[in-house]
């Protein structure tokens, strides 16, 4: 967290109280009332002004509670309030996505009365870990879901579909498959080719070619005159050469019709300088998107050259994104890279005691994750039986002759192509799924000999290691600047500690042998105090 970012939360003695049974029929007996008594009285006792009390009566298991999201919003908008009273861990979530969302708060302190627990950056390093880990599963979660739908998407970009809305002179629309297609705006056709013959004469400015062509049918879907930049826009979009670039994809063979023709289209980038098109590489980099550079803050770009005599090695540098001078000092060759980490995660030594907690840990977490992946199969399932209900009816509408035929092909298109991406994201999840049970295997692999696993580790696993542990990493003229995730600093320093003084990890008054609830917070986003000081000392221990 940055320190304009830390300068913006004042300290104060404001509160927020969460309040939360799991019916309708617990709130009529008093549960509510019983809890926020005692939330009150806590608050009266620690000296706290319980500024909004939020009510609710959901289950946990659910994500997107009403009252749950107006205190996440009221938090976020109220940056002297970061104090959150419940009454204990599971009332306020147990739910992968509602960890992630309550830790994007930046300084937020929970106090669960009954557990006397408190998580904030005071809180004991043992469950400032447990709570790092939480997020961090949750989010490798959330993220890997994330991930598959962007296959999907990738998975049509490679079929040749352009999954988003078709720029002017095409329209979306359904092939008689139910496939969703892109096809030519008939009336547009000849006014965008005549408007790109023009620009390619180097007599015509993109403005005057915009005023020239309005009335022959030149506009936007409204109807109205094309913006100045639309039209430059699309005098270098490759998608009226049957192309198209999404997402720093590139697809040369897409399913829609061009309208210009290649050399009338290569002219015109030959006048403007050309088309930029992103560079994709054929091997996998382990710290591609991870490094940044520490002058300008731009990606730092992994390549792979070539020696004379056949040797292979693998540099990282910027380049140069904010025009700041910084190329030449970002250069860093990969192997220097991997012996700083090398010596860095020989710092994690976990004992038996420890390693046996975590374990019963992902126990835990596993339950959590069951229970929202449950619910969001539900769901999806929920949305197909009523797609299907909507296709029989349909149906038996046409049979009886109250829609006609061409009206129910469309419809029965519209509801097959829905439940059919509906079904896919079962798939998807599913796929999110195999992806939890590898990182929490990698996990354990971890906390056995993290030093081991990175030195014979495949290109996955350094990925992988330097994902979850590092929070911020840049360079610059020979500087490898590191901060550690909240979580894996907490351990960083427990190794230590049991390495100097021999001790055994002593475990909180709520929390038992092997842990069945760990406590949440939510203020240890992008490093802490903690990352801030260990990026410091590898900095100056070890800067390359």
């Amino acid at each position: 967290m940055t320190k304009k970012k830390k300068a913006e939360i004042v300290d104060t003695n404001k509160a927020v109280a969460y309040i939360r049974v799991s019916s309708k029929e617990q709130e009529k007996g008093g549960s509510l009332s019983a809890q926020e008594k005692l939330l009150r009285h806590y608050a009266e006792q620690q000296g706290l002004e319980i500024v909004e009390c939020f009510r609710e009566a959901m289950t946990a298991k659910k994500a997107g509670r009403k009252q749950f999201n107006a205190m996440l919003k009221y938090l976020k908008e109220n940056k002297d309030v970061r104090k959150l009273l419940v009454e204990k861990t599971d009332r306020i979530t147990r739910n992968f996505k509602d960890v992630v969302d309550l830790d994007e708060i930046y300084g937020l302190e929970l106090h669960f009365i009954k557990e006397n627990s408190i998580i904030s950056e005071n809180s004991r390093s043992y469950e400032k870990m447990l709570y790092g880990l939480r997020v961090v599963l949750s989010k490798q979660y959330i993220d890997n879901m994330k991930e598959e739908v962007e296959k999907g998407i990738i998975e049509k970009i490679e079929s040749g579909v352009y999954p988003s809305i078709a720029p002017t002179g095409y329209y979306n629309t359904m092939d008689k498959r139910g496939r969703h297609i892109i096809a030519v705006d008939e009336d547009k056709r000849e006014v965008i080719k005549k408007a790109f013959e023009l620009y390619a004469t180097g007599d015509y400015s993109a403005r005057t070619i915009n005023d020239m062509l309005y009335p022959e049918g030149l506009t936007n879907r409204n109807g109205n005159k094309l913006a100045k930049s639309t039209i430059e826009r699309m005098f270098k979009n490759i998608f009226y050469i049957g192309q198209f670039e999404f997402k720093g994809f590139t697809c040369t063979n897409a399913q829609h019709e061009a309208i210009v023709d290649i050399n009338t289209f290569n002219s015109i980038q030959k006048r403007l300088g050309g088309v930029v098109r992103t560079r994709t590489h054929d091997i996998q980099f382990p710290y591609q998107g991870l490094l940044k550079c520490g002058m300008c803050g731009g990606l730092l770009t992994p390549e792979l050259k070539i020696k004379p005599s056949g040797k292979q090695y693998i540099y990282y540098h910027c380049n140069d994104f904010h025009k700041k001078g910084c190329k030449k000092l970002s250069y860093i060759n990969q192997d220097k890279i991997d012996k700083m980490l090398v010596e860095l995660i020989k710092g994690f030594q976990i004992s038996k005691e420890l390693m046996e907690n975590i374990l019963c840990f992902i126990k835990d977490i596993h339950n959590d994750k069951n229970d929202y992946q449950e619910q969001t199969e539900a769901n999806i399932n929920k949305k197909i039986e009523q797609l299907n209900k909507r296709i029989k009816q349909a149906y038996n509408d046409k049979c009886d002759g109250l829609i006609d035929e061409d009206f129910w092909k469309t419809r029965n298109q519209e509801y097959h192509a829905d439940k059919a991406e509906l079904i896919e994201r079962l798939h998807r999840i599913n796929d999110a799924d195999v992806k939890f049970y590898d990182t929490c295997e990698k996990l354990l692999k971890f906390a056995k000999d993290a030093h081991l696993m990175f030195l014979n580790g495949t290109v996955e696993d350094k990925r992988f290691i330097t994902q979850i542990v590092l929070s911020n990493a840049t360079y610059y003229d020979k500087k490898l600047d590191i901060e550690l995730h909240p979580a894996f600093d907490t351990l960083f320093r427990l190794s230590k500690e049991q390495e100097l003084n021999k001790t055994t990890i002593e475990l909180t008054e709520t929390q038992s042998e092997c842990i069945k609830k760990a406590p949440y917070g939510a203020n240890f986003k992008n490093g802490g105090d903690d990352g801030y000081r260990t990026r410091d000392l590898l900095r100056d221990r070890q800067a390359l």
